[in-house]
């Protein structure tokens, strides 16, 4: 087996363990995201949410970008895992401290009283995300995903588990505080135990320095561009409250199933594999295209089908209470155009080492997304929701020139590896958009079986005739062993 195709096997084993491990801790994660939904009301959610989004920041800051750093190094001793690991705690440690001194003032400042405990609760949760920093990087440089996946599944069930006793007893607000807090001390725990490594106390100022060197540029990258979805939570949350992002987040949580279901597993095991050809371009570039060619083929009709059932699918999960989460998601959805383009530029430019390149992409998105989310949260929950579909809109272009630019992607190229699965989901959204009035007195439920198996029975035909190439790049990414065998000639 030649070194191209046994990265290519442990890759799609890594993929298919990150889907199973994703998939069983989004599904259940929905579950209980159905269940509180109806229990509580959404200031509750939207408290939460603005919390989370300051945490979130917070952790991405504690990270100091030096998981992937860890990663993308042939080679590394102990005493470098060693320092990486007393540096990170450092981090999570003084960021725990602010988020808990600072709580009362974000909490005057947002005009959410509740938001203060909420705040001190949840910040224990910096010091913890950046504990795991060195224990995730151990488990991906080793593909063991399997093990992620495993962890993934059992913090979910515990913190959920929890999380409902707490909500049917009438903790509120907090039933949301403890499913978080709980989820980050189990996973924690459950990391070091697969790892079976305990850090001693050496640091080595020398090494630190040149880690946090090399990992400033991923951390800055991450907060301006995973963060950008959280600055948005808190510019939606000053100016519509807590209420509206909580429909917002309403809306969002659909969107992000089909997000975890579809693509954000691949994205974990993506900078793995990508990095491994950091020095063989052209079949870097290859598999950089065949992940935006399967991404769009799986994600498009997905999100298309999600804003035409979008009513039935909102009421039947969430309850009557949501139906005002109903037009925000379904304008969230048009965002599917965008995404296999410009998701994994962050994963290919760091596997050719261009960190910085990625914080000034990361810097763009991040003033546009700020610029046009104040400007469209004016508007309310919709123009929220709308606010995101324009900065995809305005981004992706200038993301794309810079990959041709940095990488060498020709801009045709990416273009071609999403043209057919758009062909495909506009016949299949055509032929949904006729069959739509003539459900309308049928049960939810059965509207949407009807549209999903109808669906399915157009777009998988049309794909198939149109893009044979799928099949083939399906294939190569399933273990030899789960294969059937190829037909005799």
């Amino acid at each position: 087996m030649t070194e191209k195709s046994g990265l290519m096997k442990r890759t799609g084993i890594g993929v298919l363990w990150m889907v199973i491990g994703s998939g069983g801790q989004t599904l259940f994660q929905f579950v209980l995201f159905m269940i509180l939904a109806r229990l509580l009301g959404p200031t509750a959610f939207g408290v939460v949410g603005i919390a989370t989004a300051f945490i979130d920041i917070s952790n991405l800051i504690g990270r100091a970008g030096l998981t992937e750093v860890l990663v993308q190094r042939e080679d590394i001793s102990d005493e470098e895992l060693e320092t990486a690991f007393w540096s990170s705690f450092g981090f999570g440690l003084l960021l725990t401290a602010i988020m808990f001194l600072t709580a009362q003032n974000l909490a005057d400042l947002f005009g959410v009283a509740e938001l203060k405990s909420v705040m001190q609760w949840l910040a224990p949760m910096s010091l913890l995300f950046a504990a795991g920093t060195v224990y995730e990087a151990k488990l991906r440089r080793s593909f063991g995903f399997r093990a992620l996946a495993a962890r993934n599944v059992s913090a979910t069930i515990v913190s959920g588990v929890v999380a409902m006793a707490m909500a049917f007893t009438g903790f509120g607000v907090f039933s949301l505080v403890a499913q978080r807090l709980i989820y980050y001390v189990w996973f924690t725990a459950a990391m070091i135990v697969a790892t079976r490594w305990l850090p001693s106390l050496r640091f080595r100022p020398r090494i630190a320095i040149a880690q946090l060197k090399g990992g400033i540029a991923v951390a800055l990258s991450s907060l301006l561009g995973s963060g950008n979805q959280r600055i948005l939570d808190l510019i939606v949350g000053y100016f519509v409250g807590a209420e509206g992002l909580g429909y917002l987040r309403i809306a969002w949580r659909g969107i992000d199933l089909l997000l975890e279901l579809s693509i954000r597993p691949v994205t974990t095991v993506t900078l793995t594999s990508l990095a491994r050809l950091q020095n063989d371009r052209p079949a870097l570039i290859d598999a950089y295209l065949q992940l935006v060619h399967m991404t769009a083929a799986f994600l498009y009709p997905l999100f298309v089908g999600a804003a035409l059932v979008a009513p039935e699918l909102l009421t039947l999960m969430f309850g009557a209470k949501w139906q005002a989460s109903i037009p925000p998601m379904q304008i969230l959805t048009q965002i599917a155009l965008f995404v296999p383009l410009i998701w994994y530029k962050t994963n290919i430019l760091m596997a050719i080492g261009r960190m910085w390149e990625v914080l000034l992409v990361n810097l763009f998105e991040f003033v546009l997304s700020v610029a046009v989310g104040v400007v469209a949260a004016q508007y309310g929950v919709e123009g929220a929701a709308f606010g995101n579909v324009i900065r995809m809109l305005l981004a992706a272009p200038v993301i794309l020139y810079a990959v041709k630019v940095w990488v060498g992607v020709p801009f045709g190229r990416t273009l071609t590896a999403v043209m057919y699965p758009v062909v495909a989901t506009v016949i299949m959204a055509a032929v949904l958009a006729l069959l739509r009035p003539y459900l309308t007195p049928l049960h939810p439920i059965a509207i949407l079986a009807i549209m999903s198996m109808v669906g399915l029975a157009v777009y998988a035909p049309a794909i198939l005739a149109l893009d044979q190439a799928l099949w083939r790049t399906v294939r190569a990414a399933i273990p030899t062993r789960l294969r059937r065998p190829e037909p005799a000639a």
